[in-house]
């Protein structure tokens, strides 16, 4: 078994009201394909890239039955699970996958900008005896990564409790005796706004180093289609 583990996270299911909200003047169906191009785009990053690393993907269970191609691949496990209770699936996986590997990593399918090269770097920083935590951040304080080497109960609760917000997780773990590697300036697209931040970010050269050009045609499929928003 490997040492490491990362599990993709999808912080909405395909039908929620909510993601379809804060996407206002996108289609349903562009947003469902935004959404799945930024999990894809994660995925790709990963692939062969890291290395000695189980890759969990987690899935909505009303979906099994349209499993996309991209995640048929033997070399990663998928997890059906609703993707309404986070709390419990993040108990489930606390008594038992979290147990199996020394180091984890929660990724947040809706993040960009993250470097193949990220992850060795997240994992490098909790190779440590001591309890230790990394956590990448955006700008707006909202948490896209969060990687740890001894799991605890109050940990993995607060980090529930906040919804995955950092200042709200800190405030719920003063007791904890944790080391904390804080990374800023990754970007999460939940929003409109976010929506014209990834345009911005994927218009620069340095974005193939997280977007293949396969990934950057997808985007631009939604760009065109959006011109009016992005610009």
């Amino acid at each position: 078994m490997n040492p490491k583990a990362i599990y993709i996270l999808p912080f909405y299911s395909d039908n929620d009201e909510d993601l379809f909200k804060s996407f206002d003047g996108l289609l349903e169906p562009d947003i469902t394909f935004l959404k799945s191009t930024l999990y894809f785009n994660i995925l790709e990053n990963m692939e062969g890239k890291v290395n000695n690393t189980d890759i969990y993907c987690i899935w909505d269970a009303t979906a099994n039955d349209q499993l996309p191609e991209e995640l048929k691949n033997e070399d990663y496990k998928i997890i059906f699970t609703s993707l309404k209770n986070r709390n419990e699936l993040i108990d489930k996986l606390s008594t038992k996958e979290f147990l199996l590997y020394k180091k984890n990593l929660i990724v947040l399918s809706d993040a960009i900008d993250i470097r193949s090269s990220d992850y060795e770097h997240y994992f490098n920083l909790l190779n440590v005896e001591n309890n230790s935590l990394v956590i990448a951040k955006t700008k707006e304080d909202y948490i896209a990564v969060f990687g740890f080497n001894n799991p605890s109960n109050e940990v993995i609760s607060s980090l529930v409790l906040s919804n995955f917000i950092y200042n709200d997780f800190l405030s719920r773990i003063k007791s904890c005796e944790h080391f904390m590697h804080i990374v800023n300036n990754v970007l999460l697209v939940r929003n409109i706004s976010n929506f014209k931040q990834l345009y911005s970010e994927l218009s620069q050269k340095k974005s193939m180093e997280y977007c293949s050009q396969k990934m950057h045609e997808r985007f631009t499929h939604l760009f065109v289609e959006y011109k009016d928003i992005v610009k």
